[in-house]
């Protein structure tokens, strides 16, 4: 693991962990603020936007992603100087033609779910925030694709904390329009920093232009379902058949699951560019070794946190919403648990991306989708917001098995299975003790127990099961050797409880 890359992942995970940070703050204050209910209705205006936006982003963001570094590393820099010019472009007219469909949704087939609401000033605030939510990515993935995650870093923090004040006062001076202007401070700054890339004059050879079509073209077909299938699709499904407290119930399950969703990729921000830029040099065996260290470091974060939320969530959820809220406990367990697998696919979704193998993941994506709406009206008009549950979870994992097959079997990049279980017996005991004490106390104050004790065992179930030499038998060797000399002592020493 380079110094440079290892110092992007700690920016890239920094910046997106304070956006979504305060995404989860702002997002609890709402729910407290408008009650199941009208947080049912500003979830799905987000659902809409979130699918707008997706639709948008013509798969532009992961072009900047991948081309970007891996053209900067073969030494064509005035290539990628008119790609960037010619995606900026293109990617404001398609956010010009979305929004007109978007605006056009919600004033017409969209209206149902706002009533009760102002439908006029929730539209209008809805598309300032997509299109400023356009901008800002637009910027801010071309830094990604530049590798300049410092500055992603000063931007996102400052845009953390616009966008918790601004949702929390507009929440509780407006309502749901206050709480969708959140948003909209969230993306001012890198969105008006995007027209400074309009000075790239937009030059794109034909080999380079059919290529980054092709791959443009895919990469748009797996995120438009992609989001459908990882994002809040069974919201029109539990709004047409449950209501608008079903959605808001259904919201809050999915915000405490999102909160440990988020963090691969946020951890992961700096992978797709690295990987891109290895396989430009062919460095295949780097990014194998990248592959298997970067999997089984995530599952190291990311089981334990998902299976321990699951255990604590009776507690937590009533705590963090309030007591309306508690009907979600059930839901949000399920979710959690589903997350703690599909989690683990990020890993392999930036290799497939980075290969330029977009054809499995419009296939395994296209999977999930059918999943999502067989199940959505199987499951949920005959069991409501469990049925939600069920289904979210049951598309996503079946997409990241689908996906980690073809790795396994086509590319021969093999997961490393045996430190997976390992962690995966660590965490299971660590939720077991957090779930013993949450139920035996009761109220928020086992928190204060149940989540030190559980960081305690699965700390000391590490251990025991020497995972550490399972991802890496010479990482920890590598991580003192970079430390500065005079705290290399200590460095070792915490490295090694």
């Amino acid at each position: 693991m380079s110094p440079s890359f290892a110092r992007n992942t700690l920016l890239g995970f920094a910046s997106g962990a304070a956006v979504a940070l305060a995404g989860f703050v702002g997002n609890a204050i709402v729910a407290r603020l408008l009650g199941p209910e009208r947080l049912g209705a500003f979830a799905y205006v987000v659902w809409c936007v979130t699918v707008a936006a997706t639709i948008a982003a013509v798969g532009i963001d992961v072009v900047q992603q991948r081309f970007i570094p891996n053209l900067r590393a073969e030494g064509r820099d005035d290539e990628a100087e008119g790609l960037i010019g010619a995606t900026t472009r293109f990617s404001m007219t398609a956010m010009t033609v979305v929004g007109v469909v978007l605006v056009g949704y919600l004033c017409g087939p969209g209206q149902g779910a706002l009533s009760g609401t102002s439908p006029e000033v929730v539209i209008t605030v809805a598309a300032i925030w997509f299109v400023s939510w356009r901008l800002g990515d637009l910027y801010l993935f071309y830094l990604r694709g530049e590798q300049h995650f410092g500055e992603v870093a000063k931007l996102s923090a400052v845009s953390a904390l616009l966008k918790v004040s601004t949702m929390a006062l507009g929440a509780w001076l407006f309502g749901i329009p206050g709480a969708l202007a959140g948003y909209i401070a969230a993306n001012l700054l890198p969105a008006s920093r995007v027209f400074r890339l309009l000075r790239k004059k937009p030059r794109v050879g034909s080999g380079l232009r059919r290529e980054v079509v092709k791959f443009a073209l895919g990469s748009w077909a797996v995120g438009v379902i992609g989001s459908l299938v990882f994002g809040r699709t069974q919201v029109v499904f539990l709004e047409h058949y449950t209501g608008l407290t079903a959605v808001g119930l259904f919201a809050a399950a999915v915000t405490v699951a999102e909160m440990a969703v988020q963090l691969p990729p946020l951890l992961l921000s700096a992978l797709l560019p690295r990987f891109s830029e290895q396989h430009g040099m062919g460095a295949e065996e780097h990014m194998l070794r990248l592959y298997r260290t970067t999997t089984a470091l995530i599952a190291m974060v990311i089981v334990p946190l998902c299976l321990g939320l699951a255990a604590v969530a009776p507690v937590l959820i009533p705590a963090l919403f309030g007591a309306e809220f508690a009907d979600a406990v059930p839901a949000a367990s399920v979710l959690l648990v589903a997350a703690a697998i599909s989690s683990l696919g990020v890993t392999t979704l930036y290799l497939l991306y980075s290969t330029g193998k977009t054809g499995l993941l419009v296939i395994s994506n296209a999977a999930g989708l059918a999943i999502t709406v067989v199940l959505g009206f199987l499951l949920i008009p005959r069991y409501g917001l469990m049925g939600a549950a069920w289904s979210r979870g049951i598309a996503q994992v079946l997409v990241v098995l689908v996906e980690t097959w073809y790795v396994t079997r086509r590319l021969a990049f093999r997961p490393p299975y045996r430190v997976l279980a390992a962690l995966t017996v660590a965490a299971l005991a660590q939720a077991a003790v957090a779930y013993l004490i949450t139920v035996q106390w009761g109220g928020s104050v086992s928190l204060v127990a149940s989540i030190p004790a559980a960081i305690v065992v699965y700390l000391l179930a590490l251990r025991a099961l020497s995972v550490t030499s399972m991802v890496d038998s010479g990482l920890m060797n590598r991580l003192v050797e970079r430390a500065p000399e005079h705290r290399r002592p200590a460095v070792r020493r915490i490295l090694k409880l």
